[in-house]
């Protein structure tokens, strides 16, 4: 069963995969494509593991409400991603710098606005047995 640690810590491992990215984006170099095109797998990558392991988390997997609103943010965020990278292929990037870093800063938000919102879903949803890590610091003060 999934824990409230592993998710929160794919999840720190996204968003330091999305500062990454961002700093590559603002780089003219010729490492950047490369650097990018390695990154953006990364993160698909990432956010495949967060979906599939916040599936297996029970408090989001049986509260409907929430679980529903996952999805739809979801599903927002890929449409976001995948217009950005429609647009901005590896072999465009370098054809408008400041037209991709436009594009490139309304993913990153839509990013950081999305994973605010789970990990507010996560850190507030009562954790679900007592082996959820969320509950250990609490068993720890009480012993």
């Amino acid at each position: 069963m999934t824990t409230r640690t592993q998710l929160l810590s794919e999840m720190d491992a996204i968003e330091a995969i999305a500062k990454r990215l961002a700093t590559v984006a603002e780089r003219t170099d010729d490492q950047r494509k490369q650097d990018l095109a390695t990154a953006r797998r990364e993160l698909a990558i990432r956010m495949m593991t967060v979906m599939a392991i916040g599936e297996d988390y029970p408090p989001i997997r049986q509260n409907a409400a929430v679980y529903a609103e996952l999805r739809k943010r979801l599903s927002g965020l890929r449409a976001v991603i995948a217009d950005h990278q429609a647009r901005w292929s590896a072999v465009v990037i370098g054809s408008d710098d400041q037209a991709y870093s436009a594009s490139s800063a309304g993913v990153q938000q839509a990013g950081r606005d999305f994973m605010r919102w789970v990990r507010r879903q996560v850190e507030s949803l009562p954790p679900s047995t007592d082996n959820d890590d969320g509950d250990a610091g609490r068993r720890a003060a009480a012993s």
